[in-house]
């Protein structure tokens, strides 16, 4: 499984009927992407007893935006550890993205090896303890959606939003949904639209894997 975790898809190979002879490491990338959100988003909440879900979740975007993940798969070294095609070790841009999607593989791999508390562990004391400055990150500033429109223009892709208000609870409840190319890609929902369009715009950002330095 951890071989798994470090496989990339660039390095496998089909059969006759184009079947995978071997796995890579996409399927943990989600997984681990999922549980490294619940990790960091319970991290915070214990962290900053009192701040507002706008804090929390512009901290927990700072923490696993593509960039930092980069950082910190160079600093346990993975790309080193990988399977991949040797042209793109030579791919500086392309090793960033990667290393980052290894991380997220390592941790859906620990997640499934050794269970919740081991990989809050490894998440919360080799990872964020050891190589992110918290307070340091509250004062940075990050706009995913300049990202994002900075990326659409250079590639001449067509956003657009859709925008619908429900009440709940006395308040007003923004949906928003993020088009690209005519595609829905990503909702999301917020009292604030601007926090709501932000919050789209990261996941789009994941997703596309785009970063400073593809946008």
């Amino acid at each position: 499984m951890y071989r798994e975790a470090l496989r990339h898809s660039s390095v496998n190979e089909t059969d006759s009927d184009k079947k995978k002879l071997q796995t890579d490491n996409e399927r943990l990338e989600f997984l681990g992407d999922a549980i490294l959100d619940a990790v960091v988003a319970e991290l915070l909440f214990m962290r900053y007893p009192y701040k507002q879900e706008g804090f929390l979740t512009e901290m927990r975007m700072r923490v696993v935006n593509r960039e930092q993940l980069a950082y910190l798969a160079s600093r346990l070294g993975l790309t080193q550890l990988m399977e991949i095609k040797p042209d793109l070790l030579r791919n500086h841009t392309a090793l960033k993205s990667i290393g980052g999607n290894a991380l997220e593989a390592l941790i859906g791999a620990i997640y499934l090896d050794k269970g919740y508390r081991t990989t809050r562990k490894f998440i919360s004391q080799r990872l964020i303890g050891q190589y992110l400055d918290l307070e340091k990150l509250m004062s940075t500033t990050i706009s995913y959606k300049a990202q994002l429109l900075k990326w659409s223009q250079q590639n001449k892709k067509k956003v657009e939003w859709k925008h619908q208000v429900t009440n709940s609870g006395g308040k007003d409840l923004h949906e928003v949904i993020l088009i690209i190319e005519g595609e829905e890609l990503v909702q999301e929902h917020n009292h604030s639209r601007k926090k709501a369009e932000e919050l789209c715009c990261e996941k789009a950002c994941r997703q596309l894997q785009i970063d400073d330095n593809t946008a």
